[in-house]
């Protein structure tokens, strides 16, 4: 593999990876799964099998259990090998939800530990071991709406403004 494959393969990983934050944010059930192979499998300890399975069960446990949710990546190393690549990315996950009257933040910090293998020239994941690192829940003790006042919105769905921009190709492209 040469150095411009190397690099093209990394941007390309961490194209998925984000693009996979993406679609649990904005409970886009096609583009979560859209980083994974279909037989991939995924291993959160309480939830192990096919990783399109779990995107499938997830997305509508996000939408009705929490107001919001935000999946940020941090640091990833990446060594690749001819056609797999070895993977692992810090990332925190913050889960918003109103319970009993109380508004709460739930945070959640790990790691993904993923086997991504190219096939038909697609990097995505074929094998995800999620790593919990601490977990943190917090009362909100400010009213979301007040903190927000004069803020543009942000959208759980394809309504969102992201999607006015993102994809930059292909027959859903927006025109700019």
């Amino acid at each position: 593999m040469d150095q411009l494959d190397t690099l093209w393969s990394e941007r390309e990983i961490r194209a998925v990876l984000q693009r996979y934050c993406r679609g649990l944010d904005r409970l886009d059930e096609e583009l979560a799964a859209s980083a994974y192979h279909e037989d991939a499998h995924d291993d959160r300890g309480v939830i192990r099998g096919n990783a399109h399975d779990f995107i499938k069960q997830i997305v509508p446990v996000l939408r009705d259990a929490y107001t919001g949710t935000l999946h940020t990546l941090h640091g990833t190393t990446i060594e690749i090998d001819g056609d797999a690549a070895g993977v692992e990315t810090y990332c925190t996950a913050y889960h918003y939800r109103e319970s009993d009257g109380t508004k709460r933040v739930e945070q959640y910090a790990g790691r993904y530990v993923d086997r991504f293998e190219r096939r038909d020239g697609a990097w995505k994941i074929a094998r995800r071991l999620v790593l919990i690192d601490w977990s943190l829940v917090q009362e909100v003790p400010l009213d979301p709406a007040e903190a927000q006042a004069g803020f543009n919105p942000s959208r759980r769905d394809r309504s969102d403004a992201s999607y006015q921009v993102l994809p930059l190709q292909g027959p859903d492209a927006p025109t700019l």
